[in-house]
């Protein structure tokens, strides 16, 4: 391998950055072996490369503060450059700083806004939780005041309904009594006219009608007769008219009839009831006469 080769190609770099290919890197170093002007050139070469290393290294790390120290700091450092490195390094540097910053400027104003827009943002969401926390702790404390309000008043409710259940109490009572009054139908037992016909005038039995009852009961003791089938009572007053007619009437254990009338149908004054018998043969005999005298309280 010819070194107007090796120049015009670039050889000696791109064997240091690993861009040969296998052939050119074999007779490269067949020919870098024996040749001292090629080992030369590629220790200035790698000399140079890992300068470069360090410098973009060291600028990467300092990038920030140059930015925020501003074209100062940039003139600054330059110079620091300057007296510490050769002029092709100081050119090297130069670029690695110039090309980075106007790269990462736009960046780096981007990301500003971006910054700004979330913090915006943030204290957007941040206003928007403090009023939902304090609407919740306003709409916590109003329903404590109706939860309080809705006791007093289901307090003043339950005083009030026992008051009027206290003072109804004795209504229903009363009523009660009144309607025990009512239905205790009062019974009148009638003894029977014995002795020949009855006398009108001389009602053997009285019999009182009470105001707050709507009913009587007239009870008439029998004798047993296994002849009758059943029993017909017919009612009238002294002069003749009748009031009340019924057949089939039968005794009960106890061998009595008892007659549930309306005690409207009596008027004050005297009544006379005739008992008959019904036989098997449907014919009627004459078992008792009562009478009694109707009286108003």
């Amino acid at each position: 391998m010819e070194h107007s080769y090796i120049e015009d190609h670039h050889i000696a770099d791109r064997y240091l950055s690993g861009k040969l290919s296998i052939e050119e890197r074999v007779r490269f170093e067949e020919h870098f072996v024996d040749c001292p002007e090629c080992l030369d050139r590629l220790q200035t070469i790698d000399n140079f490369s890992a300068g470069l290393r360090t410098v973009a290294a060291e600028e990467a790390t300092r990038l920030r503060a140059y930015l925020s120290v501003g074209q100062a700091g940039v003139l600054a450092r330059i110079a620091l450059l300057a007296r510490r490195r050769q002029g092709p390094l100081l050119a090297v540097a130069i670029l690695l700083i110039a090309l980075p910053m106007a790269l990462l400027i736009p960046e780096w104003m981007s990301a500003r806004r971006e910054l700004a827009q979330a913090i915006q943002e943030s204290s957007e969401w941040r206003r928007k939780y403090e009023e939902s926390e304090r609407a919740a702790r306003d709409l916590a404390k109003e329903m404590q005041t109706r939860e309080r309000e809705s006791s007093l008043q289901l307090e003043r409710l339950a005083a009030q309904f026992g008051r009027m259940r206290n003072s109804t109490d004795s209504a229903p009572r009363q009523s009660q009594k009144a309607a025990e009054r009512q239905s205790e139908t009062p019974v009148f037992a009638l003894s029977v006219v014995r002795g020949g016909g009855a006398d009108p005038s001389q009602p053997v039995n009285r019999i009182t009608l009470p105001p707050q009852s709507k009913s009587i009961i007239l009870l008439l003791e029998l004798e047993p007769d296994p002849d009758l089938h059943s029993y017909r009572v017919s009612i009238s007053t002294t002069d003749g008219r009748g009031i009340w007619t019924k057949d089939g009437l039968k005794p009960n254990s106890k061998n009595a009839l008892a007659l549930s009338f309306n005690s409207s149908l009596f008027k004050p004054g005297d009544h006379l009831l005739t008992l008959e018998g019904i036989t098997a043969q449907k014919g009627r005999t004459p078992v008792a006469t009562y009478t009694f005298r109707a009286l108003t309280r």
